[in-house]
């Protein structure tokens, strides 16, 4: 494995553990496949059905979550097609796609966290297993672009 692919298998990781925490989430409180307390039981604080129910857990309707989903699998799709494509500006361009989705994402992230701790006063751990993969990718993007930057 090349070092200039390392950064791209690495955020496809990010964004495989983030679809993983919003697929669950999905199952849990859409489908009912999965128990809606299977991360409640954790800590008083920590209680993903407080945040998830709550009315903060929507945006125009659409549970947060949803675009989760949306957003992993672009971060995933750019990744991959970063690692399959020989075109040099092909890379570069899905290299500032997932960089400026990234820093979109992370702005999202740091909203909900807000939410989570000041205005819910509850934390969801798949949520934050889906923050932390944001700036996972955030984090590889950057490096990206700097100690990379020849090869981005």
């Amino acid at each position: 494995m090349k070092n200039k692919n390392l950064l791209d298998y690495i955020t496809v990781f990010f964004g495989l553990l983030g679809l993983g925490a919003m697929l669950y989430l999905l199952l849990s409180f859409t489908f009912s496949l999965i128990s809606k307390n299977s991360c409640d039981i954790i800590s008083k604080v920590i209680n993903c059905s407080k945040v998830v129910t709550s009315s903060y857990s929507t945006l125009f309707g659409i549970d947060w979550y949803y675009y989760g989903i949306g957003f992993f699998v672009l971060i995933i799709a750019l990744a991959v097609l970063r690692l399959i494509t020989k075109k040099e500006k092909t890379k570069k361009i899905s290299a500032i796609s997932i960089f400026g989705l990234s820093i979109f994402g992370a702005g999202v992230a740091c909203y909900l966290i807000y939410v989570e701790i000041f205005l819910v006063h509850h934390i969801c751990i798949l949520c934050t297993t889906g923050h932390i993969a944001i700036f996972g990718v955030l984090i590889t993007s950057i490096l990206r672009f700097t100690k990379f930057k020849n090869t981005v």
